[in-house]
This record gives structure tokens, C-alpha cells and sequence, in this order.
């Protein structure tokens, strides 16, 4: 099949979607919940793409590509959209890089330096704050306000793990990750989830405040 990509043509002979297909051909799209060994969620929104099949822009990681399909992945619609979510997605994300372990690792940070707006339009008083949870054991330190929802962790657990501890709890503004019961969540593969998660939300309890990355 043919596929045009930002005015170039390519052609593909195995069916994907529009993320994994513009990661093979070298263009990067922004990213948060995706992750190849996991099943696609498609609820970050970083990663729309313009496509001429639909009048909306479309969610790439969950967008198979079709023949004679065009992409186009930096139009203005798309850089307005793309800093869009970014800005709401730090409406509530505190202003601790600092003292983040994650600082300088952390897709937020890069993501905001290429795509975020220069300026806030952030007037209210307070910040909504989450209650951390103490139920993953020795090795997983969590600060849950740092939280973006994108349920790498949960979807670990679930599929690779195996285990139906963790979930989302709540709707809207009301949304958090955690235990629907207070129970202690005793799982050997735990700790994958400090690499899994793209902020500072789930970092390592023993290397926490030792160095800098």
C-alpha cells in the first residue's frame, strides 16, 4: 500500500498504525501512554496526527494506516493541538522539578521544552493534590500529584504481571490511579513500573534524593 507522509510517499506492505509507521520511517511523534509491549491506550492525545480520510484529527497510536491515506504530523492544527493537551496536562502537575527524581529523565520536561507554551494561563489559587499510595511495596516510591494518567503502570500489571490490584479510580477532575481496596499489592515484576512511568510520578525508593541524573 502507498501512503503519503507530510507531501512524501512511502509505501508499506504490513498493516500497522500510523505511530508504529512514522517510527519506521524516522519521525518521532510525541508520546506518553504508548508503549510496544503494551496494548494501545490512545488517552495522552500527544500523538494526533492530520489525516485525509477524517475531518477530526485522529489519535495515531490507535489509527490504522489504509492505502492512499496522507499524514501530515506538523501542520499548525496539529502544533496548537499537541500544545493544548500539554497545557492541560499541567494544570495540575506540580512545580517540583527540582526536587524530582526523574528531573532530566522525564518526557514531560522534553516535551514541554519542544512543543509547551512559553507562558501560563494557570490564575487558579490551588493545585489538586492526590494522596500517594503506600501499597507498592519497598521499591516503588510514588508521588501521585505528579500523575498523568497514563496507565502504563496499570496496564503492566494487568497484562504482564497479571495481577487486577491497581486501576482507575474516579472520572474527570476526580481521576486517580490506585487500589480499589487498601490492600498491599505483592507482585515480583513491581518495580518495572519505576521505568514504565514517563514522569515522576513512580521513581525508586532506594536511589530516591542520592543523586542526580
Amino acid at each position: 500500500m502507498q501512503i503519503w507522509v507530510d507531501n512524501k510517499l512511502y509505501t508499506s506492505d504490513n498493516r500497522s498504525t500510523i505511530f508504529q509507521f512514522c517510527s519506521k520511517i524516522g519521525i518521532n511523534l510525541p508520546c506518553f501512554c504508548y508503549h510496544e509491549k503494551l496494548t494501545i491506550a490512545g488517552n495522552c492525545r500527544m500523538c494526533l496526527v492530520e489525516v485525509s480520510t477524517s475531518l477530526n484529527l485522529v489519535v495515531s497510536c490507535a489509527m490504522p494506516i489504509l492505502d492512499n491515506m496522507q499524514i501530515f504530523t506538523s501542520t499548525a492544527r496539529v502544533r496548537r493541538a499537541r500544545e493544548s493537551v500539554l497545557e492541560f496536562l499541567l494544570i495540575n502537575h506540580p512545580l517540583d522539578c527540582p526536587i524530582c527524581d526523574q528531573g532530566g529523565e522525564c518526557d514531560l520536561q522534553d516535551l514541554s521544552l519542544v512543543i509547551g507554551s512559553d507562558k501560563s494561563r494557570f490564575y487558579e489559587p490551588l493545585k489538586r493534590s492526590i494522596d500517594n499510595l503506600h501499597c507498592l511495596g519497598p521499591l516503588v516510591k510514588t508521588i501521585m500529584t505528579r500523575c498523568i494518567h497514563c496507565t502504563r503502570c496499570v496496564r503492566f500489571l494487568t497484562e504482564i504481571s497479571g495481577g487486577s490490584e491497581l486501576g482507575i479510580i474516579g472520572r474527570g477532575n476526580m481521576m486517580e490511579i490506585g487500589t480499589y481496596i487498601q490492600n498491599f499489592i505483592d507482585d515480583e515484576l513491581i518495580g518495572n513500573i519505576i521505568d514504565l512511568c514517563p514522569v515522576g510520578a513512580l521513581t525508586s525508593m532506594p536511589y530516591a534524593f542520592k543523586a542526580r541524573s
